[in-house]
């Protein structure tokens, strides 16, 4: 049964099944590339939650060469982890000066669908800027890919707009540590470039204390350690270096690979993808 979250903004609506008849469209799946646009969630490390807690994650499209007059979008995450408590139409569309025609539906839980365009000949916004706010709620402890498993654009003409690149959002519900926020500096994985990689990659961190015991692992989409890294007593701020390589020395496929800053004072989390 589809559901419809409520908008506090009043936008033209109208039935899913008449995108189709609206506006012509190119399909791009994970993994297939084209010349286009670069659509990802920020924030872009992985959000950490407690049970109850919630999260903002904006959908947002880099700067490109050409105009965006629509865009369709196929969400998916673990409904047993997380729930979608509100939707809102992103800026790009919203400070446009033109109508819109929005629409948000739940096909089935944890599987929603987006759809916003600008009405009129010509008409289109301009890219960089934010195509969706969503704001989840931890249900209950795992780990869930906010997942964008179709996007698909069109361009100023209503012709079909490639998209380059997409990254999609993590989000990890664990305990609750019981630490102040202001009782230590929280460990922080930074910046990780290049990002995607084909050979290596650098991982910047910072950590609160010099005290050893801090490592960070590198994780396979699956949940397994594939990586782990030891970091060296008395530095606070540093960088490691992964070639793609598991601990074993095998060289890992094609994937997004999560990273665990962990030490006796807390955790950071991000994420890299990996392509050959």
């Amino acid at each position: 049964m589809k559901r419809a979250l409520k908008h506090q903004r009043s936008r033209t609506r109208a039935p899913a099944v008449w995108v189709w008849a609206a506006c012509a469209f190119i399909v791009l799946l994970p993994g297939v590339a084209a010349a286009g646009t670069n659509v990802y969630f920020e924030p872009s490390q992985a959000m950490l939650l407690a049970p109850g807690e919630e999260c903002e994650l904006s959908l947002r499209v880099g700067a490109c060469d050409d105009s965006i007059a629509s865009y369709q979008l196929y969400l998916s995450f673990d409904p047993g982890v997380v729930e979608l408590v509100s939707v809102e139409e992103g800026s790009l569309y919203v400070e446009s000066g033109f109508m819109t025609w929005f629409i948000e539906e739940e096909e089935y839980p944890g599987f929603w669908h987006f759809f916003d365009t600008v009405f009129g000949a010509g008409t289109c916004v301009l890219p960089p800027g934010e195509l969706l706010h969503l704001t989840f709620r931890a249900v209950d402890y795992g780990q869930t890919e906010a997942r964008m498993d179709t996007i698909r654009m069109t361009d100023v003409r209503r012709d079909p707009l490639p998209v380059d690149s997409f990254e999609n959002g993590w989000i990890f519900v664990v305990p609750a540590t019981g630490v102040p926020d202001d009782a230590v500096v929280e460990p922080r994985i930074g910046r990780i470039a290049p990002n995607p990689f084909t050979g290596e990659t650098r991982i910047q961190y910072s950590v609160p204390t010099s005290s050893a015991g801090w490592t960070v692992e590198i994780f396979s989409a699956s949940g397994r350690c594939v990586s782990v890294f030891d970091l060296p007593l008395g530095v606070l701020d540093g960088e490691i270096e992964w070639d793609g390589r598991s601990r074993e020395g095998y060289e890992l496929p094609s994937s997004v690979y999560y990273v665990r800053l962990t030490g006796e004072s807390g955790e950071s989390l991000s994420r890299v993808v990996k392509l050959r």
